[in-house]
């Protein structure tokens, strides 16, 4: 049996080189899986805060089954099934928006593990590692990775949407283009932008000269997919003038957000074409990463010229492949170090190179830190718990400015006492909304001018003004009939004290000599 065992051996040379490979990508999976688990969770509690998109997310996925179809009817379709997956998480396990958090680091480590599968896949156990790792450093990724949203969950669909992609076009067989299908289909359901994806496969089926042989199929696929998620586009789309309205044409801030990464992609990609010796239609990693950069993100920013649809966020899968050219340049860098013969120049590369990583880590450090702070959000929810003040059988009249910064109340109504919320006329739950209904502005107006005092929760001052006749009265009727005594700024927005103007004069919060922030 030994001789035998040793002859077939002889035979198979390569089966040790497999064997060890394989062992090699276990390791390496297994270190990277501990490296996410380490970096997620790191003050995954953010200091116990939250803002308010987080809960939103919260507070919807607390309702009812026949309350989130009815909500998804009216606004916010293009979440429904991150919504629904939410309501599951928390009938299991309810421990605030730090449930929803542990569901969005599932997310990233699916996605992390899915880069690693791509870049061992077209490149080595290494490169496939670097890779991963690359894409858990990416700040936008440790963002959303402790985010109670969808966006972690939708870049893991379309990393490993685009990991059968790759089977399919190099093997054929029909079970990679099925779970091509269910997996963009997923992605799709998550967030409808997640099919931007298609564009940039596109982008690679062309350049790999497969579109003849493979076009079909692809497009049989993606006609699939597309008729499966066109129900959901068709009411997103419907619900994004009212969803979308906050949102402007893109800024520089987001040109340079695309075009910097777009860039260095780009270079990489030219750079690492150049060395590869394989054939120039092969299906490599800069073929797949270049478009997955450039073409989703590039085209969204397009498109909200005319309509305004572009964050970040949306296309934040597209990271992963500025992660893959990130692996496979570390990978070919170790190989040219290694393969040095003068010990002296090897030397000074290795030393550059770990100058390089200090201070490339030391300059993200404290993004790193930031990120986990509440200041990263736009808002803390939990800054305005005991801005209100409230007796038994009195409770205190509230407005909010504008209507949506009723998400502030939504996750812990409890927290705020009962309250007298002067502006709504049907709950969030009842309505099927994020925020509730508010009565028409003459309601409103006889509801204001009741009560001496308002508390008016709000944005800071210098942010855009809602131009709804709700929000106009609401600041018409402040301006007119009431006068600001006292404000308390926090993290996002303030409280702010106004007072009846007929009852202002004997009121010590409207002294002329106080300091309204004091």
């Amino acid at each position: 049996m030994l001789e035998t065992r040793a002859a077939h051996d002889l035979q198979h040379p390569f089966h040790d080189e497999h064997r060890l490979n394989r062992w090699c990508r276990r390791l390496l999976t297994v270190l990277l899986v501990s490296l996410v688990g380490l970096v997620c969770l790191w003050k995954l509690d953010r200091d116990a805060s939250s803002w308010r998109d987080e809960t939103v997310s919260y507070a919807v996925g607390r309702r009812s089954l026949g309350e989130l179809w009815h909500l998804v009817h009216n606004i916010d379709a293009v979440h429904g099934l991150y919504y629904f997956l939410a309501h599951l998480v928390l009938a299991v396990w309810d421990d605030g928006v730090l449930s929803l958090r542990v569901l969005s680091v599932l997310g990233t480590l699916t996605a992390v593990v899915g880069v690693q599968a791509i870049g061992s896949r077209l490149g080595d156990p290494v490169t496939g590692f670097v890779a991963g790792a690359a894409f858990l450093c990416v700040p936008q990724v440790q963002f959303y990775a402790q985010e109670s949203r969808s966006y972690a969950l939708v870049s893991a669909a379309v990393v490993w949407a685009t990991w059968f992609f790759v089977r399919a076009l190099q093997d054929e067989r029909r079970r990679w283009w099925v779970g091509y299908a269910v997996l963009l289909l997923l992605g799709g359901w998550l967030h409808v932008f997640a099919l931007l994806v298609v564009l940039a496969h596109a982008v690679t089926l062309w350049s790999s000269g497969r579109v003849r042989r493979l076009g079909w199929r692809w497009a049989w696929v993606i006609t699939c997919v597309g008729c499966a998620v066109a129900p959901l586009a068709v009411v997103s789309i419907g619900q994004a003038s009212a969803q979308l309205d906050w949102l402007g044409r893109p800024s520089l801030q987001d040109w340079l957000g695309f075009v910097v990464p777009a860039a260095v992609t780009t270079a990489l990609g030219v750079s690492l074409r150049r060395q590869d010796r394989g054939s120039p239609r092969a299906v490599t990693l800069p073929a797949i990463g270049v478009p997955l950069v450039t073409v989703p993100a590039g085209f969204l920013l397009t498109v909200s010229l005319v309509h305004p649809w572009y964050v970040d966020r949306y296309v934040l899968y597209g990271m992963s492949g500025l992660a893959l050219l990130v692996g496979q340049a570390v990978r070919h860098w170790q190989r040219i170090v290694r393969t040095q013969a003068d010990p002296v120049r090897r030397r000074h590369r290795l030393y550059a190179a770990a100058a390089a990583a200090f201070a490339l880590f030391s300059s993200l450090g404290p993004w790193y830190w930031h990120l986990r702070s509440p200041a990263s959000r736009t808002d803390t929810v939990e800054s305005y718990w005991g801005l209100t003040v409230t007796v038994p059988g009195d409770p205190e009249p509230v407005l909010f400015q504008p209507a949506r910064r009723r998400a502030w109340v939504l996750a812990r109504p409890a927290a705020f006492g009962p309250l007298d919320d002067i502006a709504l006329r049907q709950t969030p739950a009842a309505s099927g909304t994020l925020y509730g209904v508010e009565a028409s502005p003459d309601v409103i107006r006889r509801r204001m001018l009741r009560h001496r005092e308002i508390n008016v929760l709000r944005d800071r001052p210098g942010q855009p003004l809602d131009q709804t006749p709700a929000e106009i009265t609401k600041r018409d009727v402040l301006r007119r009939h009431y006068r600001l005594c006292w404000v308390i700024p926090v993290n996002g927005g303030e409280s702010a004290i106004f007072i009846r103007r007929d009852v202002a004069a004997t009121n010590p919060l409207c002294a002329p000599e106080r300091d309204i922030y004091d």
